[in-house]
């Protein structure tokens, strides 16, 4: 379990390696810092006390409401030990308070030693829909709730998308098509664990968990072309991340096409490109208990 900081996928090949990831988790936390400084603000409330990052990752969350709430109580949870080490790392690096507690979102009883005590906000950002079942883990985290305290999840939304319909290389769709083979791989992967699909909304899962006042924030990103700098190189870094996640539910010819688009050293890398953009969408869903 590890959060949207750093999606805790594993590989239809084998388990995911958290360990050689780690430093991909730490840059990308780097990267975003301002943004969940900003979702952290927007969250929370002065009088919060009792807060926790579900599924943290890098603890992105967690170290952001830990400056916006310096006296409250926040843990940063995850069933990874590596994603720990990693939090403990952060906590000694930036001296905010955060503490690094071992669960899976599957498990009630593990979830609620790791918070300690009723939450006023849980923060789980794309770590739901890789529960065992999303309803009954969105269920776990409504019970660690403080009365009036506020669940808030990141799920939903729409795949981010950078490059033009066709680039010359390969067939045309080529982005749309990896975004489809994510949808597959995603799919294979709840298969083999035997996990329970959400067959509606979130809006509707956070009610049936006994929340209300469910409402939902899109954040938009709308990077223009040509991206250049930090932008282009996120850019790049999701792309082939992504390639490599999914490579399994690609086609020998989009494999091939993604190969030499990635390739720094050839004639079609995309780090050349000026028509790269980026577009997406990420959907929040927040919900408060009676």
């Amino acid at each position: 379990m590890a959060s949207h900081d750093g999606h805790g996928h594993h590989e239809d090949t084998g388990a995911f390696d958290f360990a050689e990831a780690a430093p991909r988790f730490r840059e990308r936390a780097d990267a975003e810092a301002d943004r969940y400084r900003r979702l952290a603000e927007q969250l929370s409330s002065p009088s919060d006390r009792v807060a926790a990052d579900i599924g943290c990752g890098a603890a992105s969350m967690a170290f952001a409401l830990a400056a916006a709430l310096p006296k409250a109580r926040i843990a940063a949870v995850d069933a990874e030990p590596t994603m720990l080490d990693l939090v403990r790392e952060r906590a000694a690096a930036t001296g905010l308070e955060v503490r690094a507690a071992q669960a899976s979102v599957d498990d009630r009883e593990a979830l609620a030693e790791a918070v300690g005590e009723p939450a006023d906000l849980l923060w789980a950002g794309h770590v739901i829909h890789h529960a065992a079942d999303p309803q009954a883990a969105l269920d776990n985290l409504a019970g660690l709730l403080a009365p009036g305290g506020r669940l808030a999840i990141s799920e939903g939304g729409t795949a981010p998308q950078f490059l033009p319909w066709h680039v010359g290389v390969g067939r045309p769709g080529l982005e749309l098509r990896l975004i489809e083979a994510g949808s597959r791989r995603l799919e294979n992967e709840r298969i083999a664990h035997g996990a329970t699909p959400l067959a509606y909304g979130w809006n509707l899962a956070l009610e049936r968990a006994g929340l209300t006042d469910v409402r939902t924030v899109n954040e938009l990103v709308a990077t223009p072309a040509p991206l250049e700098g930090p932008d282009l190189d996120n850019a790049l870094k999701t792309l082939g991340n992504k390639v490599g996640w999914f490579e399994h539910h690609l086609s020998e010819e989009d494999r091939t096409a993604w190969a030499a688009l990635l390739d720094e050293n050839g004639p079609d890398w995309l780090g050349h490109r000026r028509d790269l953009h980026h577009l997406g969408i990420d959907t929040i869903f927040i919900a408060a208990k009676p």
